[in-house]
């Protein structure tokens, strides 16, 4: 199972490295790869949030695009100067002003990506007002424009393939915290729509079974995945999203390998907190150095002394959240008021 947000992603900077290609006739392998670096970069901006030459509390804009791909410039400059000597001065040069006059035709092929589409017959029209306003990609184009609309209308087709994907087996169930709109709860659970009571409790036991603990938060990140993805490419607000880790895919001090692979991105990096009981936390502490964001989640409802626990959770200085899973309704209130400015404390929405 491959992370799906990556996937799509070098997907997305393939098809601008195609647009480039087309538009300036070239298939030299050195120019592939500076076209890579420009849309890599513009991939990490807009999508990820990523910034490598500027400061990374600034937000994406044009104006700090075209920052970031002047920086990556002067680096790609930088970095061929150890070629200088294994290639002729001649093919030095050339590469070295290839790289700059790059710069600005992928700074504008970058904004087709930034065209939106209401169907495969719009892409014609929007594609041909653009050229007309482009300067240096209609001189690029010439009377090629055809094949510019053909490739882009491939992209389009591909994309909304995947923002169409519908799983029939299993969904999202979405748990709400008190007072909280900007965060949110999410576990897998089976669809189960066409079957009879029989069937549904039976799928239902065989579901929370311990084996399948693995498959299910495969299948939960794979879901978180989408809709992350899905709300990026459509442009919605995205809250913060809690998903709970179960004890066997965390050991030996590390996240399971498979699992480490499939939440292995910026922007799930950013979006998505991991919970993991305290008790888990405790017996594999080198398993939280990694650069995601945890939140420990604690069933309350038979502890008695809640103000102790909470405070010993809070000094570890590891969980930047406590997810309060159940607890006593006399203790709802504390955890409802509670105020740290290391930890903050999530409780349910009452059903």
């Amino acid at each position: 199972m491959n992370n799906l947000i990556t996937i799509f992603m070098n997907y997305k900077i393939n098809r601008l490295v195609a647009y480039a290609k087309f538009m300036t006739e070239n298939q030299d392998d050195f120019i592939q790869s500076v076209f890579h670096e420009y849309f890599q970069t513009y991939v990490d901006n807009y999508y990820y949030h990523v910034f490598h030459t500027i400061d990374d509390d600034e937000e994406y804009s044009i104006d700090n695009l075209k920052k970031e791909l002047k920086g990556i410039m002067e680096e790609m400059l930088y970095d061929y100067r150890s070629y200088e000597l294994l290639v002729s001065n001649e093919e030095y040069k050339e590469h070295c002003q290839k790289i700059r006059d790059l710069n600005p035709i992928c700074f504008e092929i970058i904004k087709i990506d930034s065209l939106s589409f209401d169907s495969k017959e719009d892409v014609s029209e929007k594609i041909n007002a653009f050229l007309d306003e482009n300067e240096i990609l209609n001189k690029l184009v010439k009377d090629r424009r055809n094949k510019l609309i053909s490739l882009v209308r491939e992209t389009y087709q591909n994309s909304l393939k995947l923002l169409n994907y519908e799983d029939n087996y299993y969904q999202i169930e979405e748990y709400k915290f008190e007072g909280k709109e900007d965060k949110v709860f999410y576990k897998l659970i089976p669809s189960i729509k066409a079957l009879d009571v029989y069937r549904t409790t039976t799928i239902y036991k065989v579901y929370q079974h311990k084996d399948l603990s693995r498959l299910k938060i495969r299948c939960l990140i794979q879901k978180v995945s989408f809709f992350l993805l899905k709300s990026v490419l459509e442009k919605k607000k995205i809250p913060l999203i809690f998903i709970e880790f179960p004890d066997s895919v965390i050991h030996r001090g590390k996240i399971d390998d498979e699992i480490f692979d499939l939440i292995d991105n910026p922007l799930f990096r950013r979006y998505v907190i991991i919970c993991v009981s305290f008790p888990t936390y405790q017996a594999q502490e080198g398993a939280f150095v990694e650069d995601y964001h945890f939140a420990c989640i604690q069933d309350f409802s038979h502890i008695s002394d809640v103000y102790q626990k909470t405070d010993s959770i809070r000094q570890e200085g590891v969980f930047r959240y406590l997810v309060v899973s159940d607890c006593k309704y006399t203790n709802r209130e504390y955890f409802l008021g509670y105020h740290s400015d290391s930890m903050e404390v999530l409780v349910f929405e009452e059903e």
